[in-house]
């Protein structure tokens, strides 16, 4: 009996002891998570739709908090649209994310004239700058100041079908062609009616954020006080969009909503295509070997200067963030880590020099012959993205000026005179929101 009871006993000893040894792990545990800094991260690739990005954000973030074991990445992941709603949700009460995505230009300037962003020229001092490609920083420079820290971008040199080209007797168009080279080449290059037309060049979206570029214009000049887009430059440009769809070069709507624009080109039913990194490797994959295909920068204006649209990502700090020490060390790590970019260098430009020297140099389209280094060549002269952010409003006023003359409802000159008094106001008013 007393053997029972001792036995008894030391086995409730044995579980309480586990007991307080487990309560004291989890304590630990609780403490060591309490004890750490968290860094609360927003970005807008999700799994479904951006799968390669979501894998090396992820591959990121374990990367960060391996070698920062004090540090936990809080992420949360939307859409495109749903992300930058709730950027402008959470910016009107001051609780920005530690670190988010922001793009150049329109979109980061109405976080800086409302003071949320914070300026990155501190700890960029020392030559890191000159870390990244030419032209990147500058992009996120307002007012003499630096706010944002690219990652990775974006032209669209135009792609073209040789097929197609040698069928038309045309040569294949080389970097120094013109837009008006560039009308001449697609007239030829168009053939047949019906569902049996070829057409010149796919309506692809980025088309109308050229539309005001090719002879040297711009849709409004560089503070945004005044719009251009009634400059006889820009008329001019406009006009060449107009006659490429009357000529039946560019399909009109009807034509562009019978196939999707990527199926227009692997299918052999346009010659041309003005396509991103991003684009390139799924579109390669549709080819695959029914015909071979080559890759031109978009044509020079008038200056001289090759007609690019380029897109930058990068990441901004909250300026009232509670953590900045360790959320520039992520931006860091995401920026200017080479690793990271070289993983980058799959699916656009990095930022970081070394890398797009080196790994994105070195690569080609996959399941193609065509070298990466045709977007290097084309970012001296790349525009950066015109619209965006605060001047949406305008944005979507150019729009309408393209489905105009794009659906040939109005000449060039009917729908400028129509809408360009519409967009100087929309512009006005961003500045009197941002002079409150």
């Amino acid at each position: 009996m007393f053997k029972k009871a001792y036995t008894l006993l030391l086995v409730l000893a044995l579980l309480l002891t586990a007991g307080l040894a487990g309560c004291s792990g989890s304590d630990k545990a609780s403490n060591e998570s309490s004890s750490k800094k968290t860094i609360k991260f927003m970005h807008l690739w999700p799994a479904g739709s951006s799968k390669q990005q979501n894998l090396i954000v992820s591959d990121i973030i374990k990367q960060y908090e391996a070698n920062h074991k004090d540090v936990k990445i809080e992420v949360e992941v939307l859409e495109n649209e749903q992300y930058k709603n709730k950027m402008k949700v959470l910016s009107s009460s001051n609780e920005l994310p530690d670190v988010g995505f922001t793009w150049a230009a329109g979109y980061m300037t109405p976080f800086v004239k409302g003071k949320l962003f914070s300026p990155l020229d501190d700890v960029l001092s020392g030559g890191l700058k000159d870390s990244f490609v030419s032209g990147t920083t500058e992009a996120y420079a307002l007012d003499g100041k630096t706010y944002g820290l690219p990652l990775e971008l974006n032209i669209a040199p135009i792609y073209y079908n040789k097929e197609i080209f040698d069928k038309a007797g045309v040569p294949y168009p080389t970097n120094d062609w013109t837009w008006d080279d560039f009308k001449n080449v697609s007239e030829k290059v168009s053939s047949g009616s019906g569902a049996k037309r070829t057409y010149g060049i796919v309506s692809h979206w980025i088309l109308q954020s050229f539309a005001s570029l090719p002879y040297g214009g711009t849709p409004y000049n560089s503070d945004w006080t005044k719009q251009t887009i009634d400059d006889p430059k820009t008329i001019k440009a406009l006009e060449l969009f107009a006659d490429l769809v009357k000529s039946k070069e560019l399909p009109d709507d009807a034509a562009s909503k019978s196939i999707p624009m990527d199926q227009m080109f692997v299918s052999g039913k346009a010659a041309m295509y003005p396509l991103g990194l991003f684009e390139a490797g799924e579109i390669a994959k549709k080819i695959g070997n029914n015909f071979k295909w080559g890759i031109v920068l978009p044509p020079k204006d008038p200056n001289g200067k090759n007609t690019n649209i380029k897109f930058q990502t990068g990441f901004a700090m909250n300026k009232a963030s509670k953590n900045k020490k360790a959320a520039w060390a992520y931006i860091k790590t995401i920026s200017m880590n080479k690793e990271v970019n070289d993983i980058y260098a799959k699916v656009g430009i990095p930022a970081l020099k070394e890398s797009a020297d080196t790994t994105f140099s070195k690569l080609t389209i996959p399941n193609t012959d065509i070298k990466q280094t045709d977007y290097l060549n084309g970012l001296a002269d790349a525009t950066t993205f015109p619209w965006g952010g605060s001047i949406n409003k305008a944005a979507d006023l150019f729009g309408q000026v393209w489905q105009q003359i794009t659906t040939q409802k109005s000449s060039a000159e009917e729908a400028v005179k129509k809408y360009a008094p519409q967009i100087q106001a929309a512009l006005d008013e961003v500045h009197q929101k941002q002079s409150k």
